[in-house]
């Protein structure tokens, strides 16, 4: 019996897309049809959605409401969902757009890639943080200004790292952390202990923590708990020498109040790679922000994605195939 499996929408990050928007190369296509030889791959670009008849299992980038070229917009990726789809695989970790009455019901299911983005993202949040404390910027003005001027740098050494969301960036930031030899403290849905982590504490603490915090980093995925989570009260509470890295999603904060901090400069500044609007408008406020580094929502940049991200699939394909509970199901209710 063959098992349709259509590929379409290039994963973020990817860095060897064709003109035609497909992605495959031909190792990640014969990975894929080794797993069963009922496997038929179709491979879709993603602005030509059109006869998905039979198709039964979709590998998808995108279907979002506000997509990047080269995705599935939402009205192309609500297409797929025709009468015998049975299982969407995502490119990546939320999926709070990419969920349809067919997910609700059971009748689909999505499943996401956490884990997808980690290293990238991880070492980036570490470049926010170095960057920050060797005054990178500076030495570049100063550079352009053909100024030899010595600054007063500091070390990442001994200083504190919050992370708001110990998922799996959140805990291979941990790791990156402890080669500087930082503290590192951190909020968790289930309070336990993790690796290179000094204290886990709930989010419902988070305001007693963030005076502590030479760092704060983002790493939460966006849920009901999680919208807003972070507003005037926490701005505020930061250190005025502390730190702002964003790298989860741009709603975890209130962006008025975020707004508000870092032009009154309660803080020291902040990394954003994620806005609670993207592409961010033109006359944005965080555009002609000094102290704002503002990254266009592609920390995850890797040359390994698509390998990542085909190897995830056909774990999980092998699994559909042989009749097994898939890995990473996504549950709408709890947003992970």
């Amino acid at each position: 019996m063959t098992i349709k499996v259509a590929v379409s929408g290039i994963p973020r990050g990817y860095q060897f897309p064709k003109s035609d928007l497909n992605w495959l190369q031909d190792k990640h296509r014969e990975q894929i049809k080794a797993i069963s030889p009922e496997i038929e791959l179709i491979e879709i670009p993603p602005d030509r959605v059109m006869d998905v008849d039979g198709i039964e299992v979709v590998l998808a980038e995108g279907g979002n409401r506000t997509h990047y070229h080269g995705e599935l917009d939402w009205e192309d990726y609500q297409k797929f969902f025709v009468p015998g789809l049975k299982w969407i695989q995502l490119c990546s970790t939320g999926f709070s757009d990419n969920i349809t009455p067919q997910v609700l019901d059971g009748s689909v299911t999505l499943t996401n890639a956490p884990g997808l983005h980690t290293y990238p993202i991880a070492e980036a949040v570490i470049t926010a943080m170095l960057d920050h404390a060797k005054l990178l910027k500076q030495r570049r003005i100063d550079q352009e200004k053909h100024l030899w001027s010595q600054l007063k740098c500091d070390e990442l050494y001994k200083r504190t790292a919050l992370i708001i969301g110990l998922g799996n960036i959140g805990k291979r930031t941990a790791a990156l952390c402890k080669a500087f030899d930082m503290r590192v403290i951190g909020t968790k849905r289930r309070v336990e202990d993790v690796p290179n982590v000094d204290n886990v504490f709930p989010t419902s603490e988070l305001i007693d923590y963030i005076p502590e915090a030479d760092y704060v980093v983002v790493a939460a995925p966006l849920t009901p708990e999680t919208r807003g989570m972070i507003g005037e009260a926490e701005f505020r509470a930061m250190k005025p020498t502390g730190y702002y890295i964003n790298i989860g999603r741009g709603a975890v904060a209130d962006e008025p109040s975020l707004i508000r901090a870092l032009e009154e400069n309660w803080f020291a500044g902040a990394y954003l790679d994620a806005l609670e609007v993207e592409p961010l408008p033109e006359d944005h406020a965080f555009w002609d922000m000094e102290n704002v580094l503002l990254v266009p929502h592609d920390s995850h940049s890797s040359p390994y994605i698509g390998d990542r991200i085909v190897d995830q699939f056909c774990a999980n394909l092998e699994r559909y195939v042989n009749g097994e509970k898939l890995h990473n199901i996504c549950d709408p209710g709890k947003g992970y």
